[in-house]
């Protein structure tokens, strides 16, 4: 039995959009060869890959199974063209980079600008979300290398430390806060697969106390100006608000347990090779000491 590449190519792009017709847009092909290279491919294994119906499209059992595994294949083939780029003394290349909204934000920034600027002719992007999302991206072979807050739990993926960031609690000025009694105001808390609203849950669960209201919010940018108006208290990364303390706008509220931190964790996954801008770039961001958390 053989595998019809092409097919197989086209398989997956549609098991990853869901769609027929996405896929098509993105192997700039017409929809009725991508549903052609599909069908063939069911008649050549002989089994149902894809459920169809006239809204969406599913993955079978063994449809599942086969994605995954061509996954690794055609990330494989990436990587192959990716290090033959490199190996040329990288002058050609590129790197994708995925990383949780706020290590994207005002972590990263200063050592991209330092990497282009050292490997001028790699392209370089760089994408955000949550810290779940960048962990599915990795899986899904859609960044080289990805940076989040907490651990990393899923077992085909490998965490580890690049540093610690500082969290801090914060209030309006405005706002009369008891520290013995924290549980009495409203907290402004991140969505689910955030890594800060994970850290704050387990916050919660540490000092044995859930708060008496909750809002919750899909970005720290939209926590802290809730807390500038006065909504309630909210645990957040120092770097973020460190000026806008100082300037007086925030207050700093002081934890009795002491100064709170998490760490930052490179995540990538198990078992594929590292290409020589990924490389470039991690020993970059292990060596130099461009930003300080506040």
């Amino acid at each position: 039995m053989n595998i019809n590449f092409q097919y197989l190519r086209a398989f997956v792009e549609v098991a990853r959009c869901q769609s027929f017709t996405q896929a098509a847009v993105a192997l700039h092909l017409t929809q009725p060869a991508i549903s052609k290279a599909v069908r063939e491919l069911e008649l050549d294994l002989e089994i149902r890959l894809l459920e169809r119906t006239s809204r969406q499209v599913r993955l079978t059992e063994a449809g599942l199974a086969l994605y995954d595994q061509a996954r690794s294949i055609f990330a494989l083939e990436q990587v192959m063209l990716e290090d033959i780029k490199a190996r040329r003394g990288l002058r050609r290349g590129r790197l994708v980079v995925g990383a949780s909204t706020t290590i994207a934000a005002y972590w990263l920034p200063a050592y991209l600008a330092q990497f282009t600027q050292r490997l001028p002719d790699i392209e370089v992007s760089l994408v955000s979300g949550n810290s779940l999302t960048i962990q599915h991206q990795v899986l899904d072979y859609q960044v080289d290398i990805g940076l989040v807050e907490g651990p990393v739990t899923d077992a085909r993926l490998q965490g580890q430390m690049w540093r610690k960031e500082r969290l801090t609690l914060i209030a309006s000025p405005t706002l009369e806060v008891d520290p013995t009694a924290l549980e009495n105001h409203c907290w402004i808390v991140r969505e689910s697969g955030s890594g800060t609203g994970e850290v704050v849950n387990q916050f919660f669960s540490e000092h044995r106390f859930q708060p008496k209201r909750r809002i919750e919010v899909g970005s720290n940018m939209a926590a802290i100006q809730m807390v500038l108006a006065g909504g309630g208290l909210c645990l957040i990364p120092r770097i973020m608000v460190h000026s806008t303390i100082d300037q007086g706008q925030l207050r700093e509220i002081p934890l009795a347990s002491g100064a709170l931190e998490r760490p930052l964790n490179w995540v990538s996954l198990k078992g594929r090779p590292v290409s020589l801008p990924r490389q470039a770039f991690e020993q970059l961001c292990r060596s130099s000491s461009t930003i300080s958390s506040g």
